[in-house]
Formats: structure tokens, sequence, C-alpha cells
């Protein structure tokens, strides 16, 4: 599941650093993966990590151990500490904050690690970047952009974020999510450089939307039929039970698809024992191919360049005629109005 922010946010502010655990070397070769409850000049009392999830306790004699390995637990907290930066893309401040506390809350816990200093440059840089996100900048492209170069190319970077989240999405196998993402994409960033750069990968996982849809459409009346003859080979007890969730579940999936249709979402989610949902997405799969397949991307017709330029027209001494020139041409290369309207304002009254 995908973590929103929010949530990462939390899960880095409830960091628990980790508990000791030494490696025991004994005599017959074998090693240990424990953390010391007691000792006595005899033996070590032992907590043993078994596997992942199971501890035992065990009484080893000193005079069986050959070595005893210390781990060293700032070493060890240090690991998940390195990975806070650089920062990801488009974080919010809360975000940054959340990481900084983090790696102060390491630093506070190991002040005379070896990894101190490490630590102290990750919480600075970090903090760096908050306070240029502070200042209305963001993170795209693995560097900050300043809020008036954002401002000036709002069209371009917006696209840039969108075809981010698109591509996690497809990355995560969230196909559906990411069609669908794609669709609102498509109504306002068609004339973007992302647009053309995304449109092959896209045009890739609807293929294969498609193709799995196909198959499952072909494969439906003999795997409904499988289906029903491992039901007849159950008890009438469980054959009954069996019927009564199979039908709950279809009833489910029906209900949730006529949801979706009267919804108007164009790409549904396809269910393998729904005929109706299957062949939904094999139609509008073709249909989106054909379409997509059919939309011009270059250089032509760049929607980042024209807002771009409105954006210098109105931010220069430009007058009525040559703002205006820059207003038609922006709306030629379909930059959405929600762009192009906040600028006609801001110059409106011009000469």
């Amino acid at each position: 599941m995908k973590k929103t922010p929010a949530i990462a946010a939390s899960c880095l502010l409830s960091f628990v650093f980790p508990a000791m655990a030494d490696t025991f070397t004994l005599k017959d070769g074998t090693t240990l993966e424990a953390t010391i409850l007691k000792e006595d000049p005899e033996s070590y009392y032992l907590e043993v990590q078994v596997t992942k999830s199971i501890k035992d306790e065990r009484t080893v004699p000193k005079a069986d151990v050959v070595k005893v390995t210390r781990e060293r637990l700032d070493l060890k907290a240090f690991e998940p500490i390195a990975k806070l930066s650089p920062a990801p893309d488009f974080l919010k401040e809360a975000d940054y904050t959340a990481r900084i506390n983090t790696v102060e809350k390491f630093l506070k816990a190991y002040p005379s690690s070896t990894k101190a200093k490490d630590a102290a440059a990750i919480a600075e840089k970090l903090k760096v970047e908050r306070q240029e996100l502070a200042s209305g900048g963001i993170k795209i492209g693995g560097k900050i952009v300043s809020k008036q170069e954002y401002q000036a190319n709002a069209y371009d970077f917006d696209s840039r974020m969108q075809e981010a989240k698109i591509r996690a999405l497809i990355a995560e196998r969230q196909m559906v999510p990411a069609l669908r993402l794609f669709s609102e994409f498509d109504k306002e960033y068609r004339t973007s450089l992302a647009y053309g750069e995304l449109v092959p990968l896209i045009k890739q996982v609807i293929q294969a939307h498609l193709n799995e849809a196909q198959e499952q459409l072909a494969s439906l009346d003999a795997r409904v039929k499988e289906r029903q003859i491992g039901i007849q080979r159950m008890s009438s007890e469980q054959r009954a039970t069996t019927e009564a969730a199979i039908k709950e579940q279809d009833d489910g999936i029906a209900a949730a698809f006529k949801a979706e249709k009267d919804a108007k979402i164009l790409w549904v989610t396809p269910s393998p024992f729904n005929k109706a949902s299957l062949e939904e997405a094999v139609k509008y799969s073709q249909t989106e191919l054909t379409r997509i397949s059919a939309v011009k991307t270059g250089l032509d017709m760049d929607g980042g360049r024209a807002f771009r330029e409105l954006y210098n027209a109105v931010h220069s001494d430009a007058n009525a005629a040559a703002v205006a020139a820059a207003v038609t041409a922006a709306k030629t290369a379909l930059v959405p109005v929600r762009y192009i309207t906040p600028l006609e304002a801001e110059a409106k009254g011009r000469k």
C-alpha cells in the first residue's frame, strides 16, 4: 500500500531505535544473535532471536563461548537515518519536519557516535530545503525550484508533478488508478513535454490491461465451469457455504461495477468473474489506444513554452496588444484557462 506524506511523516516520528543484539560464537561453530539479559561469572543468560518473530531464552556457559561480537547500536540506528536525505520530490514542510525530528532524535541518543557528524549534515540539509519550501519553493527533479521560477513555469512543473505520480502508481502495479489519473492528465497537459514522454509508457500499460482483460474474458466460461465442478465435489454443507460466499462476492463486485458506471468512471475495475466489467475494460482500452495513438506530440504546440511567454509578457513592460497575442497563443496551445485567467487579470488595464 502506498503511504501518503502524512502517514510517512507519522512513521518517521514514531521511529524506534533498535535494541542491542550481540553475536556469540560457540566452540562448536554455532553463532547466536542474542541480547544479554544478565550474566554471572559462569554463564550468559540470553534472549536469542530464533526467527524474525520468535525469541527464546537460553543459558550459555561462558566456557562454551569463543567470541562475543558487540553490535554497534549507533551504526545500526544510523542505517535508516542515512536514507532520509536526499529527500524525494514533492514533500511538504511537515514531511521535512518529521525527517529532521528523526535525525535529531538519533543525535540526542548517540551524541558521540562516529556517525553523528553525518547525521548533523543530513539534518542541516533537510532544514535548508524546508526553509526553501517555506518561501514558496518546491522540489522537482531532485532540486529545489524557487517560487518565482515555479510561477514562471507552472504549467511545465505541474505536468511533471502529475507525470511523477502516474509513474509511481505504475511502478507499484496500481494500473487502474494510474490510468484514471492519466485521463485527468490528458485533459490538462496534452501539450506539455511531460505528456509526450509519458505516452509510450501509457500505451504499454493500456495494451497490457487490454490483453489481460481479453484473456480473462476468453477463459471466463471455462473458469466458471471449473469452479462449479469444484463446488459439486464438496459436501452439502460446504457446498452451501461456498455458494453463499461466492454469491455475496459476485453481488458485491456487480454493485461496485454499477457504482463506477453510474459515477461515469471510464476506467472501471475489471473482475475475473464479472463479464460486464471485462467487456467494458476491453472496449475502453481499445478506444483509448486508438485515440492516444492519434494525438500529436512534439514541439509544434508546446503548452509550457506558451504559458512561459505569457507569464513573461505580463511581468514585463509589454503593451496590451503583446499580452493579448500571448494569451491567444496560450489558448491555441491548449493551456487550461485556470492558468491563463490569473495572468489576464494581472495585466488588465494595460495600454
